[in-house]
């Protein structure tokens, strides 16, 4: 589809769309009442998850151009790294308290944000390889929200937070996971947490489920030493 002032978007570029649509939903659902929305906006996040790989997906298949890279890298910054960290800040809040230590839930929802910004203006730059430097910030937005809709006290989300901020800008190499039964068995998963929330029951068992998978991709270059 080509726009009036002469922009073209693919089919991809329509999934990073719908990426930044849920994005900047869930900011907006936070800033409306973040108390009743926390756990909504973080399913959001799943939700941009899944379109972020349906856009690299198309990519990988159909091509991309220097404008959907950009696309993508603005709709992620959204989405994986400015909504995570406004996620981060509101969850922290409520469990240990605003007046007491609100300049502490600044400064690390703010380093995470600046990771995530570094993490994706680095893999712009970069010429494109095999395997990602750092953490990929899509990873870093999937385990906050993993998170938060398992249940987990939200007073750790500061200690993940910096944990995955100083992952996201390190020169670890972690891999791009192309295999196709990987890849599926997320994707379900995912799709189960989204079908289950809406029904209002079991979510967070599957979100319990899925985190280990995610802290376990963390994990394996780690142990390896893969390090460039």
């Amino acid at each position: 589809m080509r726009l009036p002032f002469n922009i073209e978007i693919r089919e991809q570029d329509a999934a990073t769309i719908v990426n930044l649509l849920f994005g900047t939903l869930a900011i907006l659902f936070l800033i409306e009442d973040y108390r009743a929305n926390i756990s909504i906006a973080a399913v959001f996040i799943l939700i941009c998850v899944l379109a972020d790989g349906a856009d690299g997906y198309l990519a990988r298949t159909r091509g991309q151009g220097s404008l959907g890279l950009q696309l993508d890298s603005l709709a992620d910054f959204v989405s994986f790294g400015v909504l995570p960290s406004i996620l981060v800040f509101f969850a922290a809040r409520e469990a240990i308290g605003y007046n007491r230590l609100g300049y502490l839930l600044f400064i690390v929802s703010f380093i995470y944000a600046v990771s995530g910004m570094l993490r994706l203006a680095r893999y712009n730059v970069a010429t494109q390889e095999t395997t990602f430097y750092g953490l990929p910030i899509t990873a870093g937005g999937l385990i906050i929200a993993l998170y938060i809709i398992a249940g987990l006290p939200p007073a750790g989300l500061l200690l993940v937070a910096l944990i995955l901020g100083a992952l996201m800008v390190s020169d670890i190499k972690y891999p791009k996971v192309r295999n196709v039964a990987t890849l599926a068995i997320v994707g379900a998963l995912l799709i189960i947490i989204l079908l289950l929330f809406a029904l209002g029951t079991g979510y967070w068992i599957v979100a319990l489920v899925l985190l280990p998978l995610t802290i376990l991709y963390i994990l394996n270059p780690l142990f390896r030493g893969y390090f460039r």
